[in-house]
């Protein structure tokens, strides 16, 4: 006989009665829940149009709050940046007057060391002054320096595509004007440099080239015999004065242009200072 056939049967239905009690409450809160959450009895919350605009409103004002803060720090960085370069600019032009005064200073000797030159030579003594005369013709292209102005902030901020930063139209127009004039000057140095080398080829045409050897090296005058001379071909003398004016002539020509552009360079550091505060 099984197991089952000894339970009683009074045991039997009071477990399942159990049971029964046990699940029922949990069933009937199930259907409640589920009543509930169907039940159309239960009222909505209905959003009005006054809702929807004052969201749209805060959400408007959230982004647009958003907008002015980026581009107030758009607008400082590049306030900032603006500074910087007009600064640095400022700088560049201080060297530039700079540059002129020493080009200025510099032509100063070239243009004696040429008109002793030419005297020299058109004298009839000349073979007595050998040593002076080869001196003076070989220390002129090395004293000889280039105009070159100091546009490195200048170039970076075209390159860069920064020049629109400069927001005073006064000072922008005054750089963009400087800036496009200088590059005059380098006609002025091609000019100076192809004459220089015109003129180194004369002067190998009448020195002995060991003396001018010499001369470089020590940067002084040497001693010289009237045979370093190597020609009296009035001709060919002739041909060393005209490269020698013609040099003159070069850097004479940079000397005003350079003044001019030192005129410049003053003003607008002036109006730059007036106009950013600088010092």
């Amino acid at each position: 006989m099984s197991e089952e056939n000894n339970i009683p049967p009074e045991a039997t239905e009071s477990s399942l009665e159990n049971i029964i009690e046990i699940e029922q409450p949990q069933i009937e809160k199930e259907m409640e829940v589920h009543h509930h959450a169907h039940d159309p009895a239960v009222p909505h919350h209905k959003k009005n149009w006054k809702s929807y605009f004052w969201e749209f409103l805060m959400l408007f004002l959230a982004v647009f709050c958003g907008f002015l803060a980026e581009y107030q720090l758009e607008h400082k960085i590049e306030s900032d940046r603006e500074k910087v370069y007009v600064q640095n600019m400022l700088e560049d032009l201080k060297a530039d007057t700079a540059i002129y005064s020493d080009y200025a200073r510099n032509n100063k000797f070239l243009f004696e060391s040429i008109d002793t030159l030419i005297q020299l030579i058109k004298s009839p003594e000349r073979k007595q002054h050998v040593a002076k005369l080869a001196y003076t013709a070989r220390m002129i292209l090395p004293k000889y320096k280039a105009l070159y102005t100091t546009d490195r902030t200048y170039e970076q901020m075209k390159s860069a595509g920064a020049l629109r930063l400069i927001r005073n139209k006064q000072v922008a127009s005054g750089v963009s004007k400087y800036y496009y004039s200088v590059i005059e000057l380098k006609k002025y140095n091609d000019a100076a440099f192809e004459w220089g080398k015109d003129f180194g080829r004369e002067m190998g045409k009448i020195f002995d080239a060991e003396l001018l050897l010499k001369i470089i090296k020590e940067k002084k005058e040497q001693p010289a015999a009237s045979s370093d001379l190597l020609t009296e071909d009035r001709s060919t003398l002739n041909e060393l004065i005209t490269s020698a004016q013609y040099l003159y002539g070069s850097f004479l020509l940079g000397e005003k242009v350079g003044g001019e552009r030192n005129i410049a360079a003053q003003k607008l550091i002036e109006l730059i200072k007036k106009e950013y505060n600088l010092k």
